[in-house]
């Protein structure tokens, strides 16, 4: 029993150090803005010369010359209630 909480202390200690459960603050992108958005985010990490692959219908890949060297951007659309789990059935 005595493990149990010294490994959930640990956890919690590092999960503080390491800032996983930072606060985010999501702010408003105006309607029918969201692809000059995305564009401009593209631009400023100063992403170019893609080459493309489509993971899924929902997942984008792309393989980029940033400053040099190759980078991989993901663009992914992930539907939140997806990540819960639910029970499709019970049986007993």
């Amino acid at each position: 029993m005595h493990i149990k909480i010294i490994l959930i202390l640990i956890y919690l200690f590092i999960n503080g150090i390491m800032g996983f459960n930072k606060p985010r603050l999501y702010t408003r992108i105006p309607q029918f803005m969201v692809d000059s958005r995305i564009k401009y985010f593209l631009n400023d990490n100063r992403i170019t010369n893609c080459f493309e692959f489509r993971e899924s219908p929902t997942n984008l890949l792309l393989k980029c010359w940033r400053e040099n060297q190759l980078v991989n951007v993901n663009i992914n659309i992930d539907k939140e209630y997806q990540r819960r789990f639910i029970p499709e059935s019970i049986s007993i």
